[in-house]
């Protein structure tokens, strides 16, 4: 049944717009051209390596008749018939000045996305705390019966110790003590019973005594002669005189500390033009993945819910089904993002009152939540408008509000600010973004797009050889990704927050480990002094994520720029192109790859890529500078070409990394590239022509400081319409 729901929550259907427009949705010939034709003929058929398309004069048969026989370049013959004939009829049709009008396109499909393995984690983590709930204990009552109350907290008791708690309600008591199977029932302090203490501050009687692992039954015994069941206990069991003992289980081996609830999630794909894990189309759950979510879920529940105290102070002796329904209520209007209907909340609570105590009740029930597809999925289906269109209901805009913003699920206040309409119209939308950008979490989130947007997180797991390079250990690889995170975030929040000092900056981030790899003093902000490096390409991690194990690669890093910070892509190389070319002793890097691509079927497409990586010939292959090579000195010069657009024949040369940085930071290319990469990360969209849009309107907004365009991102009207 789970593996039935998961898979039908992938295959909600996208609904295509009925205004007499080109439908780009269910356009074949859209994609195809995307994945044949966009490389080199340019999206909106603007032109590129190849002619420009828009507004075509041949005929649908003439080009049809060109794609079947001559394309694509260097291996003609894998679109013909049909294929032909379905981007023959897209060009004529869709890439027209009349069709690409904005006020002709429809918005995004109407869509369920699967949380990313980092927004599970970062979910998890928020709706149950690190390990458990975190409190701050003014008085015993705060603790739950795992913890024991100090000076400003809640500190975990002894494996097989447990505190007792009990509340008089005001009634007046000599004496309060516990007999249980611990200590032989005692009846009587002077037996045995153990003596919980009063607190006039606080009005209740605690006491913590170590009583050994194992489940154990017990009553509190009131002035020595009245027995009663513990109001707070965790489970009961009847105690063969028509009442009920209550019930209380220890572990030293017990539940433990959830780690990392992901680590058995299949990894995200990524193609090589989106660096991102959030792409949505891609995230499919195979039968391998559901078993990794139950497995996940049985962890969490068994932790947290060891105790369902720890999750709500209740009566759960007595009232299990009401304690179990006010619980599930809060906790499944988080878990889902949206409030449970009555039925869910039923067939959840039913779980916890069928079972055979309340915290297998509860397991059961956090279980059940944790693999519900409501769970699992975030929610873009929205509403209709009658015409085809949809828009996001209140909660659904609260959690694309808070994923975008924080990377996890929307707080109790976020949920409450949808339930009382302040979702409704751009001004709350507004309002909460920019609350949401205060966040702390909001620098982790802008942390981690630019981790992945320079493929700086890579550095973790690049192979290099120990030999060559024995100082870049695992230490010296986290530090250079912290780096990298640390630098972005400094420089969005506590810098000008403009795009251009992510690139340009004259300084970097540098904890201990990072500042001995480079060989600097220093630590926090650090300026570069010899005018060497700048901004995020002067990174270490991104430079020796782009080399190999023991030596650089001019393609890897020129590929970096292209697709990353240009959204430039190039054509596959040709079945006769060749690989690395043969190492020569007596040879540069340079030198080598010169020759590899001096023939005209490569030559067409790496003049754009090693030209970039000679001029980053200087760093080695795990980003350290070097002035020689071989014994002979390194050539510095680069050529940022056809910066703006592939063929148009421009030249832009560099001899220094900041030079190069420079040349795309006061592009046109650049920018608006970057917004481009911010809304593939945060929307999780490949776009497509009908999303260029959205792009053109929040890059007409955003001025070049990435805290605004955050926020309009969010602004936009395809943020909350689906069609």
């Amino acid at each position: 049944m789970m593996r039935s729901l998961l898979a039908a929550a992938l295959c909600m259907a996208a609904c295509s717009g009925g205004d007499g427009s080109y439908d780009y949705a269910d356009s074949k010939g859209a994609p195809l051209y995307q994945q044949m034709c966009q490389v080199c003929h340019g999206e909106t058929g603007e032109g590129g390596l190849g002619p420009a398309l828009r507004d075509e004069t041949k005929s649908k048969s003439e080009l049809a008749s060109i794609i079947s026989s001559s394309m694509p370049q260097y291996a003609p013959g894998q679109c013909t018939g049909d294929c032909a004939t379905e981007i023959a009829e897209f060009i004529k049709d869709g890439l027209t000045t009349k069709a690409l009008r904005c006020d002709a396109v429809t918005p995004a499909p109407r869509r369920l996305r699967l949380l990313t393995r980092r927004e599970y984690r970062a979910t998890v983590r928020d709706l149950f705390g690190a390990s458990t709930p975190v409190m701050t204990c003014q008085r015993a009552s705060d603790c739950t019966y795992r913890d024991t109350c100090t000076v400003g907290s809640c500190e975990p008791t002894a494996c097989d110790s447990q505190t007792f708690v009990f509340d008089p309600q005001g009634q007046p008591h000599t004496t309060v003590h516990v007999a249980g199977d611990f200590n032989n029932w005692a009846g009587t302090i002077a037996g045995g019973g153990l003596s919980l203490a009063y607190s006039p501050d606080s009005g209740l009687w605690v006491g913590t005594f170590q009583i050994g692992q194992g489940s154990h039954q017990y009553k509190l015994v009131l002035d020595q002669q009245t027995w009663v069941a513990d109001p707070r206990a965790p489970a009961s069991a009847p105690d063969g005189f028509g009442g009920q003992n209550s019930v209380v289980a220890l572990s030293c081996a017990g539940p433990q500390p959830v780690g990392d609830p992901a680590a058995g999630f299949p990894v995200e794909s990524r193609p090589s033009t989106f660096p991102f894990d959030t792409d949505a189309d891609l995230a499919l759950v195979t039968s391998t993945g559901v078993d990794a979510y139950l497995a996940a879920a049985e962890q969490i529940a068994a932790f947290v819910a060891a105790d369902p105290n720890t999750l709500a102070q209740c009566d759960w002796a007595n009232s299990r089904a009401s304690c179990a329904q006010s619980l599930l209520g809060d906790l499944g209007q988080r878990a889902f993002r949206r409030p449970l209907a009555s039925d869910e909340l039923g067939n959840y609570t039913s779980l916890v009152a069928g079972a055979p105590d309340a915290a297998t009740g509860v397991q059961t029930a956090i279980e059940a939540l944790l693999v519900s597809p409501s769970f699992l999925y975030r929610s873009e289906l929205g509403v209709s408008d009658g015409n085809g269109h949809y828009k996001l209901t209140p909660y659904e805009i609260a959690t694309a509000l808070s994923y975008t913003f924080v990377g996890s699920t929307p707080s109790a206040d976020l949920l409450a600010a949808a339930a009382g309409g302040e979702l409704n119209d751009s001004a709350g939308i507004e309002k909460w973004a920019r609350a949401l950008l205060a966040d702390p979490r909001a620098r982790d989130q802008v942390s981690e797009f630019a981790a992945q947007w320079t493929g700086a997180e890579n550095v973790l797991t690049v192979d290099k050889r120990a030999d060559l390079f024995p100082d870049f250990d695992d230490s010296a690889r986290t530090a250079l990704y912290d780096e990298t995170r640390a630098f972005a975030a400094a420089a969005v929040f506590d810098g000008t927050g403009q795009y251009t000092e992510l690139l340009t900056a004259n300084y970097t981030v540098l904890d201990p480990v990072s500042a001995a790899f480079y060989g600097v003093s220093g630590t926090g902000n650090v300026p570069y002094a010899d005018g060497k490096r700048a901004g995020v390409l002067g990174h270490a991690s991104v430079l020796a994520a782009t080399a190999h194990s023991d030596q650089t690669s001019p393609v890897v890093r020129g590929l970096l720029v292209r697709r990353n910070f240009l959204c430039e892509d190039l054509p596959p190389p040709p079945p006769t192109g060749g690989g690395l070319p043969p190492v020569d002793p007596n040879a540069t890097t340079q030198q080598r790859f010169m020759m590899h691509s001096a023939t005209p079927a490569c030559s067409s497409c790496h003049t754009y890529i090693d030209q970039i990586g000679f001029g980053l010939e200087r760093f080695d292959p795990v980003g350290r500078w070097r002035d020689s090579e071989n014994g002979m000195a390194i050539d510095p010069n680069g050529d940022m070409n056809d910066v703006e657009q592939l063929g148009t024949n421009t030249s832009a040369p560099f001899t220094s990394l900041p030079q190069l940085a420079q040349t795309i930071a006061t592009s046109e290319a650049g920018p608006a590239c970057f917004v481009r990469q911010y809304l593939r990360f945060s929307r999780g969209l490949a776009e497509t022509l009908a999303e260029r849009c959205d792009r053109e309107w929040v890059a007409a907004r955003w001025g070049g400081d990435v805290r605004e365009l955050m926020v309009q991102s969010v602004l936009s009207p395809a943020f909350v319409e689906r069609r």
